[in-house]
Protein backbone atom coordinates (compact mmCIF):
# COMPACT_ATOMS: atom_id res chain seq x y z
CA UNK A 1 0.00 0.00 0.00
CA UNK A 2 1.39 3.36 -1.03
CA UNK A 3 1.06 6.20 1.49
CA UNK A 4 -0.85 9.04 -0.14
CA UNK A 5 1.37 11.89 1.10
CA UNK A 6 4.51 10.09 -0.09
CA UNK A 7 3.02 9.42 -3.52
CA UNK A 8 2.08 13.11 -3.79
CA UNK A 9 5.57 14.09 -2.61
CA UNK A 10 7.16 11.81 -5.20
CA UNK A 11 4.96 13.20 -7.96
CA UNK A 12 5.68 16.77 -6.88
CA UNK A 13 9.42 16.11 -6.69
CA UNK A 14 9.29 14.54 -10.14
CA UNK A 15 7.48 17.53 -11.66
CA UNK A 16 9.96 19.97 -10.10
CA UNK A 17 12.99 17.89 -11.11
CA UNK A 18 11.59 17.60 -14.64
CA UNK A 19 11.35 21.41 -14.85
CA UNK A 20 14.87 21.74 -13.46
CA UNK A 21 16.23 19.33 -16.06
CA UNK A 22 14.41 21.15 -18.89
CA UNK A 23 14.92 24.74 -17.82
CA UNK A 24 18.10 24.66 -15.74
CA UNK A 25 16.78 27.17 -13.21
CA UNK A 26 17.55 27.16 -9.48
CA UNK A 27 15.74 24.37 -7.70
CA UNK A 28 14.43 26.63 -4.92
CA UNK A 29 12.83 28.94 -7.49
CA UNK A 30 11.17 25.97 -9.17
CA UNK A 31 9.94 24.55 -5.84
CA UNK A 32 8.35 27.86 -4.91
CA UNK A 33 6.80 28.20 -8.37
CA UNK A 34 5.40 24.67 -8.18
CA UNK A 35 4.00 25.02 -4.66
CA UNK A 36 2.37 28.33 -5.57
CA UNK A 37 0.81 26.87 -8.73
CA UNK A 38 -0.53 23.80 -6.98
CA UNK A 39 -1.42 25.60 -3.75
CA UNK A 40 0.22 22.73 -1.86
CA UNK A 41 -0.24 23.03 1.90
CA UNK A 42 0.49 19.58 3.34
CA UNK A 43 3.65 19.88 5.42
CA UNK A 44 4.24 16.10 5.23
CA UNK A 45 4.10 16.20 1.44
CA UNK A 46 6.28 19.31 1.14
CA UNK A 47 8.84 17.99 3.61
CA UNK A 48 9.23 14.64 1.85
CA UNK A 49 9.31 16.34 -1.56
CA UNK A 50 12.20 18.52 -0.36
CA UNK A 51 14.01 15.48 1.06
CA UNK A 52 13.71 13.72 -2.30
CA UNK A 53 14.91 16.75 -4.26
CA UNK A 54 17.78 17.60 -1.93
CA UNK A 55 19.01 14.01 -1.80
CA UNK A 56 18.74 13.61 -5.57
CA UNK A 57 20.66 16.80 -6.31
CA UNK A 58 23.31 16.15 -3.63
CA UNK A 59 23.98 12.65 -4.98
CA UNK A 60 23.24 13.39 -8.67
CA UNK A 61 26.55 12.23 -10.13
CA UNK A 62 26.43 8.97 -8.14
CA UNK A 63 22.78 8.42 -9.06
CA UNK A 64 23.38 9.03 -12.76
CA UNK A 65 26.34 6.63 -12.67
CA UNK A 66 24.21 3.89 -11.07
CA UNK A 67 21.49 4.39 -13.68
CA UNK A 68 24.01 4.33 -16.54
CA UNK A 69 25.50 1.07 -15.22
CA UNK A 70 22.06 -0.59 -15.40
CA UNK A 71 21.21 0.46 -18.94
CA UNK A 72 21.66 -2.29 -21.49
CA UNK A 73 22.34 -1.24 -25.09
CA UNK A 74 21.31 2.30 -24.24
CA UNK A 75 23.21 5.41 -23.20
CA UNK A 76 22.23 7.67 -20.34
CA UNK A 77 22.10 10.68 -22.67
CA UNK A 78 19.36 9.03 -24.73
CA UNK A 79 16.97 8.73 -21.79
CA UNK A 80 13.86 10.87 -22.05
CA UNK A 81 13.28 13.58 -19.47
CA UNK A 82 10.44 11.64 -17.86
CA UNK A 83 12.30 8.36 -17.52
CA UNK A 84 15.58 10.00 -16.47
CA UNK A 85 14.01 11.99 -13.67
CA UNK A 86 11.78 9.21 -12.38
CA UNK A 87 14.85 6.96 -12.27
CA UNK A 88 16.91 9.63 -10.50
CA UNK A 89 14.32 10.02 -7.76
CA UNK A 90 13.81 6.28 -7.46
CA UNK A 91 17.52 5.59 -7.11
CA UNK A 92 17.86 8.41 -4.58
CA UNK A 93 15.08 6.94 -2.50
CA UNK A 94 16.18 3.32 -2.80
CA UNK A 95 19.86 3.95 -2.06
CA UNK A 96 20.22 7.15 -0.07
CA UNK A 97 17.13 7.99 1.99
CA UNK A 98 16.86 6.55 5.48
CA UNK A 99 13.55 5.24 6.84
CA UNK A 100 12.22 4.60 3.41
CA UNK A 101 10.18 1.80 1.96
CA UNK A 102 11.97 0.89 -1.28
CA UNK A 103 9.19 -1.39 -2.53
CA UNK A 104 6.63 1.39 -2.06
CA UNK A 105 8.96 3.82 -3.84
CA UNK A 106 9.42 1.43 -6.75
CA UNK A 107 5.64 1.02 -7.15
CA UNK A 108 5.14 4.78 -6.97
CA UNK A 109 7.64 5.56 -9.71
CA UNK A 110 6.13 2.87 -11.94
CA UNK A 111 2.69 4.44 -11.39
CA UNK A 112 4.11 7.86 -12.28
CA UNK A 113 5.82 6.48 -15.41
CA UNK A 114 2.48 5.17 -16.62
CA UNK A 115 0.73 8.44 -15.74
CA UNK A 116 3.23 10.74 -17.47
CA UNK A 117 4.49 8.51 -20.29
CA UNK A 118 3.21 5.13 -21.45
CA UNK A 119 3.31 1.39 -20.87
CA UNK A 120 6.76 1.09 -22.44
CA UNK A 121 8.14 3.71 -20.02
CA UNK A 122 6.41 1.96 -17.12
CA UNK A 123 8.12 -1.33 -17.98
CA UNK A 124 11.47 0.41 -18.50
CA UNK A 125 11.37 2.28 -15.16
CA UNK A 126 10.19 -0.88 -13.39
CA UNK A 127 13.01 -2.96 -14.89
CA UNK A 128 15.80 -0.52 -14.04
CA UNK A 129 14.57 0.29 -10.51
CA UNK A 130 13.86 -3.39 -9.75
CA UNK A 131 17.39 -4.29 -10.80
CA UNK A 132 18.91 -1.54 -8.65
CA UNK A 133 16.70 -2.49 -5.70
CA UNK A 134 17.66 -6.18 -5.92
CA UNK A 135 21.32 -5.26 -6.18
CA UNK A 136 21.01 -3.00 -3.12
CA UNK A 137 19.63 -5.92 -1.10
CA UNK A 138 22.67 -8.05 -1.81
CA UNK A 139 25.04 -5.14 -1.23
CA UNK A 140 23.53 -4.18 2.13
CA UNK A 141 23.08 -7.74 3.37
CA UNK A 142 26.81 -8.49 3.19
Amino acid sequence: MVEWHRLKARESAFLVLYRWDLRGEKINTLVKEFLDERNTKSEKTISYMRTLLNTTLEKLSEIDKVIAEHLEDWSFDRLGYIERNLLRLGVAEILFIENRNPKEALVSYVILARKYADEKARRFVNGILSSIYKESLTTFSK
